[in-house]
């Protein structure tokens, strides 16, 4: 039998050298600049860390030796669990999740065509439609319930979500009570605190407010979800020009000063605590002020970052497929295509962005199955050639001969769903003229969408199980009451 050879792509913009030149920026940031902590209980765990803290100015300078410790305790790999049993250690070797987008406050109307505020019914839908596409490797709350009791919303998506998908659920928490309330559901589900700790079926992205401030509910979320064992992706949302230095390089500086202090922070609460490094990055209009996604300097950013990751040996979560487009236009298109291909070369173990239009503050339900549909091409390129005995065909050649036609011979029949990557929204386009007022791969994708949540039936919480949760929600003041589809429809 002749051996296996699979076609390998990757893209690097960091040499070696560059890497420690970051990692030295990044520390002299931390060490001279310090950074903005609201949490004095936080700030209480830098100081026993090592850190020099000063309380009534909130700050903390941590020095090399503090976060070097921190980056000696925390985990080389991570585990990402789900309540349907589809589980990952990651970093893991050919592997890549990918995600919807996170929580925008509107949604690209599926009949309308147009921009208006999101529901709980749209974030409901846009689960079930996640938890159905395949593409889909976890899912963050795809928008938010803006008609939802604001203080409360998040709390509700959170359940929304673990509801109707039994996929791994990645959420945000802006308080202790909040990351408390999603451990105790999350424990619920499983049966216990420590069933969840040795299965994480969720992760929390803690966000700081850049440059360099942790407001205090973020912080002190960030320490509980360290403590119960709740992998936590620190995402650094640079946007170059405003809150960092306008040149790649000094925001990949700050990207790394926020990523080493978020990691700091939870090993200081819990040695050994699963922690991620992020970052979703762009650059700022200078003609607008305005944040841009899908910008060449955008995926640099987010390319660099996940380099550093590797050079730090922590697993990885970057921006995935953006554009800065308000509609399915071809500014969408090309902008999603080309970040989401340098999305794939990055060697990222996570990634966030299936649907999102208009700078992340918009998605669309179409767009996430287009967005899947170019995944799965990406996907097969990354896959590459497999060259054996069996796919190279000679069998099925001497078969057909000269002149024949491979359509239904068993080699086909054995190898064709395998090495072919059929498309589900692109390729069929009906015979005549074609008419250049419609986009075809819009309205294909639209049907597939209404398809998807006429007949997707996702994995549903047993009854017990849904009692416990609502118990939770309570002590929460979170009103679950009978029959609300918050947790699932009968």
């Amino acid at each position: 039998m002749g051996g296996l050879s699979m076609a390998k792509a990757g893209m690097s913009v960091l040499s070696r050298d560059d890497r420690e030149k970051v990692h030295q920026a990044a520390l002299r940031i931390l060490a001279e600049t310090g950074v903005k902590v609201e949490s004095p209980a936080v700030l209480d765990g830098l100081s026993r860390a090592g850190a020099r803290v000063d309380l009534d100015a909130q700050r903390a300078w941590l020095d090399e030796r503090v976060v070097s410790e921190a980056l000696r305790t925390a985990p080389r790999k991570v585990r990402i669990c789900s309540r349907g049993g589809r589980d990952h250690v990651v970093p893991e070797e050919g592997v890549q999740l990918i995600s919807t987008d996170g929580e925008p406050p509107a949604v690209l109307d599926l009949d309308m065509g147009v921009k208006r505020p999101s529901t709980l019914k749209d974030l409901i839908d846009l689960v079930v439609l996640a938890d159905a596409l395949p593409e889909v490797g976890f899912v963050w709350p795809p928008v938010v319930a803006t008609d939802m009791p604001s203080d409360r919303s998040s709390y509700y998506e959170f359940l929304a979500a673990v509801s109707y998908s039994s996929k791994h659920i990645q959420h945000g928490a802006a308080s202790s009570d909040e990351a408390r309330f999603q451990i105790e559901v999350c424990s619920a589900i499983l049966g216990s605190e420590d069933e969840l700790r040795k299965r994480p079926i969720f992760s929390d992205v803690c966000t700081p407010i850049s440059p360099l401030r942790y407001d205090q509910g973020e912080a002190e979320a960030m320490a509980a979800l360290a403590k119960a064992g709740v992998p936590v992706v620190h995402l650094s949302m640079a946007i170059a020009g405003s809150v960092t230095p306008v040149t790649v390089a000094g925001s990949l500086a700050v990207i790394a000063a926020e990523n080493l202090c978020g990691l700091t922070m939870s090993q200081a609460a819990s040695p050994g605590a699963p922690c991620i490094y992020s970052s979703f990055s762009g650059v700022t209009d200078l003609r607008s002020g305005v944040f841009l996604c899908g910008t060449p300097e955008g995926i640099l950013m987010d390319t660099a970052a996940i380099e550093m990751a590797h050079h730090y040996g922590l697993p990885s979560c970057a921006g995935g497929p953006s554009n800065s487009s308000r509609s399915l236009t071809t500014e969408a298109g090309y902008q999603t295509g080309i970040t989401a291909m340098a999305s794939l070369l990055t060697g990222s173990d996570l990634l966030v962005g299936l649907g999102g239009l208009d700078r992340a503050s918009m998605v669309s339900p179409e767009k996430l199955v287009m967005d899947c549909e170019a995944w799965r091409w990406l996907e097969r390129l990354r896959r590459g050639i497999s060259i054996d005995d069996d796919t190279l065909g000679l069998d099925a050649v001497k078969r057909q001969g000269p002149g024949g036609v491979f359509l239904s011979d068993p080699h086909t029949l054995k190898h064709m769903r395998k090495d072919l990557m059929i498309p589900q929204v692109t390729g069929y386009h009906p015979p005549g003229q074609p008419d250049p007022m419609r986009d075809e791969m819009v309205e294909f994708a639209r049907k597939k969408v209404k398809d998807i949540l006429a007949t997707h039936k996702p994995l549903p919480l047993d009854k017990d199980v849904v009692e416990r949760v609502r118990a939770v929600a309570k002590r929460h003041g979170v009103a679950v009451e009978e029959g609300s589809p918050v947790l699932g429809r009968a």
